[in-house]
């Protein structure tokens, strides 16, 4: 009886400790991405990190490959961007890449970027639409071959849901993004984009440890019972 307590009790304190141990706090988040529309598609895996405010995250890595078939571009994604920016403050100044595109490198895993677009001087809001796991500023990266992609939300427009756009650019000009510019139309080649965490193996392994060691648990106490009646 004593071996059994005994051994019931490295059992509970095993299985709390994996249980415990299996939700640490979440230094940086690997998730894999998608993009599919108007003649782009890209897919990969992208590495951010929580940020100062609650539910904003700083995209810190980005590698995949990528597709426009409207321009015939392809290759790998290398990375972000050069330099990373995680400024969404207009007044602040948002970073530009020397094409022209605009980015802050933010990731909002519930979907509920906020509208970013105010005047510098006015403050008042020039783009009402917000929504999407990327806001209106959107992620920049490299694409091998001298090549620039970006990809962002326009928001939540009514009648159309979230949508969500894609550009390509090399070092000086824009080479695919329809309606920059042009006023009230959301600009970018539309499409879908989706972001999903990937489980870490040793937060996995650390969970079958702990549903074992509880089975184990369950298991002696029941035939503790048993010899008792």
């Amino acid at each position: 009886m004593k071996i059994e307590r005994l051994t019931m009790l490295a059992l509970t304190v095993a299985a709390s400790l994996s249980v415990a141990t299996f939700a640490p706090p979440a230094v940086a988040n690997v998730m894999t991405f998608s993009f599919n529309g108007s003649g782009i598609s890209a897919s990969g895996t992208l590495t951010a990190s929580q940020s100062a405010t609650p539910g904003v995250d700083e995209i810190t890595d980005i590698t995949g490959s990528f597709s426009d078939t409207n321009i015939g571009v392809s290759g790998a994604i290398t990375g972000l961007y050069q330099p990373v920016s995680y400024v969404s403050d207009t007044s602040a100044g948002i970073a530009f890449t020397s094409a022209g595109l605009s980015y802050d490198d933010l990731l909002y895993p519930a979907g509920d970027s906020p509208a970013l677009c105010f005047d510098p001087v006015t403050h008042a809001l020039t783009y009402p639409f917000s929504g999407g796991q990327l806001d209106i500023f959107g992620v920049t990266f490299d694409i091998a071959g001298g090549y620039v992609g970006e990809f962002w939300s326009n928001g939540d427009i009514p009648g159309a849901g979230v949508v969500y756009a894609a550009a390509v650019a090399n070092a000086t000009t824009l080479l695919d993004d329809p309606n920059s510019g042009e006023g009230d139309i959301p600009p970018g080649e539309y499409g879908s984009f989706t972001a999903a965490s990937v489980p870490e193996p040793g937060s996995l392994l650390l969970l079958g440890t702990g549903l074992l060691g509880l089975i184990g648990v369950t298991a002696l106490r029941r035939k503790s019972r048993s010899l008792a009646r």
